[in-house]
């Protein structure tokens, strides 16, 4: 592993958590690299305060895990968006407050309260409680990567992904930001009409932003 890949990862790792988006142990990070492996926080690892002897790095495509540091319990999720998703090359498993508590409430409310929600994030996906660390959660992630870059697990947290670090923590952030605003407004709220939904989209690809 050289020595920049690990650095960049701790960097994020931590802006991860000053983001307010890790509690603890709670939430993992991954990283493609180009030799077909991937970067992945090991498991118990602190993201806010992980450093490069707690990273771990596994094969993309093949099963076996073979590495010093024992990978995330959830690397079956990360193995299963990269190998659906070519164009991603980060994933973020993360549980920051408005957002996990929406994943616990009986609900699927209309995200799109703010203009960051239809321009960086698009449609958000819905996973019914299924045991972490499981192959059947993997298996439910992997169908519902394709359509969606951040997806709302029940009792869980949000699995979020995109082109980069700087990408994925931009998407965590303004999505618990949009549930933070779901919650102090009771759902009161007048969600952006659907037909501004388009205008945004147009709008996002004449600025080149990356929508899912």
């Amino acid at each position: 592993m050289k020595q920049k890949d690990l650095d960049l990862f701790t960097f994020w790792a931590h802006e991860a958590g000053k983001a307010g988006l890790i509690k603890c142990s709670s939430g993992n990070l991954s990283q493609r690299l180009s030799d077909q492996t991937m970067l992945i926080s090991g498991t118990g690892s602190w993201l806010p305060f992980i450093s490069t002897d707690e990273i771990s790095r596994i094969s993309i495509y093949e099963d076996d895990i073979d590495s010093v540091v024992k990978p995330s319990a959830e690397y079956r999720i990360h193995r299963a968006i990269m190998r659906k998703r070519p164009d991603v090359n980060t994933v973020l498993h993360f549980q920051s407050p408005s957002a996990t508590t929406i994943a616990c409430m009986d609900i699927t409310p209309d995200y799109n309260v703010i203009i960051e929600v239809p321009i960086y994030i698009g449609d958000i996906g819905f996973i019914p409680f299924l045991p972490p660390g499981s192959d059947e959660l993997a298996r439910a992630i992997d169908e519902q990567v394709t359509t969606f870059s951040l997806v709302q697990l029940a009792n869980h947290g949000q699995v979020v992904c995109g082109s980069n670090y700087q990408d994925v923590i931009r998407k965590a952030v303004f999505f618990e930001f949009a549930c933070s605003i779901l919650l102090q407004c009771n759902f009161k709220n007048r969600p952006i009409p659907d037909d501004q939904l388009k205008s945004l989209a147009e709008y996002s690809a004449n600025q080149g932003s990356v929508l899912r």
